[in-house]
């Protein structure tokens, strides 16, 4: 099976800001308005985005008890990086009341005036605000409303009804104590006087964590377990409740996968995908969109992981549901076309990438350098350097590009 090179922005602060002046100047917009501004969705918004479109909605109109639980979030930095691709160094500032006026939507403005005091919001709407804020990359406003800004991290004491937004909103506010919030979240997993749901999302948090670092640790299975038990105490049977039963499945595959255990990661991921079937709801709801925030990193969980496991076909069966959720999402058009690779078909992996370069944003930089990087396997160098230099304006920092381009 063909391998990909690896390719991934330079890490840091410095290359951060590399990045940023390359954005600036590279012509390639980010097509959807909702991060920047909070502009209606558009017919290149992602799924995710349309989400945090949403979610503002609900709060502004006094319904975000009405929210289902949502899965997701978008990157920290994309609201700057958006910004960047518009050229608008001015929509880069940390608060949220210095967004300029031509970019800032009634229903920006409708939530900076919901907020304004948050002491008069329900814990739901603090929840929800919260999240949003951290949605649109300003944790500062987060932490403000949930009434953080000066929480000590190793003594604060959480409230049962925000403690996972809680969680959020400090390991944004102090990423020099995450390790310290981390075990933090494992005891409040513990903590019986949470509520089950609550005590499930901290366990899978937990277990997330050490998982994506590829780390088995002792953490990571008391947290797997602390997850078990909790979800046991969820009752009913409704959405939630299998919504629930499908992160935890999904997060305690990770146990299984560190130590390479293939038939039991895939069945987690099978029972995961069972209560995902469980709990859909029917279209054109709220409901909906929130099963959909769900079902994306399933099938994008399931799709890395039998292409981990050599099985491309499978994987290309799964990424075909993958796109079909979120048609205007780079991830799923990435993983797409990995799995095209893998099966032998670059001109089609290249046209899952091409999918990207409308979408614009930082995402292009990728797209563009697999392209080039198709190009060169399919025997037209002078394509791919077009394709590698095209890439290098967006984003000049990824190690291999230094590796595949021509040297000046």
């Amino acid at each position: 099976m063909t391998k990909l090179p690896t390719y991934l922005p330079a890490p840091g602060a410095p290359a951060f800001a590399r990045r940023l002046r390359a954005l600036m100047a590279a012509d390639t917009p980010a097509a959807c308005p909702i991060h920047v501004g909070l502009g209606d969705p558009v017919h290149n918004s992602s799924s995710l985005a349309v989400l945090t479109h949403t979610t503002a909605r609900y709060l502004v109109d006094g319904n975000a008890h009405l929210l289902p639980s949502f899965n997701t979030a978008p990157p920290p930095a994309l609201r700057i990086l958006n910004a960047a691709s518009w050229g608008r160094d001015d929509a880069m500032a940390r608060e949220f009341d210095a967004m300029p006026q031509d970019l800032a939507s009634d229903l920006w403005h409708s939530v900076d005036k919901v907020c304004e005091a948050p002491e008069t919001l329900t814990r739901i709407e603090r929840r929800t605000a919260s999240d949003l804020f951290l949605r649109l990359g300003y944790p500062q406003r987060a932490g403000r409303v949930l009434g953080l800004l000066q929480a000590d991290v190793n003594t604060h004491a959480f409230h049962p009804e925000t403690v996972r937004a809680e969680l959020a909103v400090l390991f944004r506010l102090h990423p020099g104590a995450q390790d310290v919030l981390e075990d933090r979240a494992l005891q409040a997993a513990a903590d019986a006087g949470l509520p089950p749901r609550a005590r499930v999302s901290l366990a899978n948090f937990v277990v997330v964590r050490n998982g994506k670092r590829g780390t088995d640790t002792p953490a990571l299975h008391r947290a797997a377990e602390l997850g078990r038990r909790a979800m046991a105490e969820i009752e009913g049977t409704g959405m939630d409740r299998h919504l629930a039963e499908h992160t935890l499945y999904r997060a305690i595959a990770y146990e299984p996968f560190l130590v390479r255990d293939v038939a039991l990661t895939m069945e987690l991921l099978e029972r995961a995908a069972l209560a995902l079937i469980e709990a859909q709801p029917r279209r054109d709801t709220v409901e909906y969109q929130a099963w959909e925030d769900h079902a994306f990193p399933m099938f994008e969980t399931l799709s890395k992981t039998l292409l981990a496991q050599g099985r491309a076909d499978e994987a290309l069966t799964s990424t075909a549901e993958l796109v079909e959720l979120s048609p205007h999402d780079h991830r799923a058009w990435a993983v797409r076309a990995q799995a095209l690779v893998a099966v032998g078909e670059l001109e089609e992996a290249v046209r899952a990438w091409e999918r990207v370069l409308p979408q614009g944003g930082l995402p292009v930089a990728a797209a563009l350098f697999y392209i080039g990087w198709a190009h060169d396997r399919m025997g037209n160098p002078a394509q791919a350097q077009s394709y590698y230099r095209r890439s290098h304006t967006v984003d000049p920092t990824p190690e291999a590009l230094a590796t595949f381009m021509e040297s000046a």
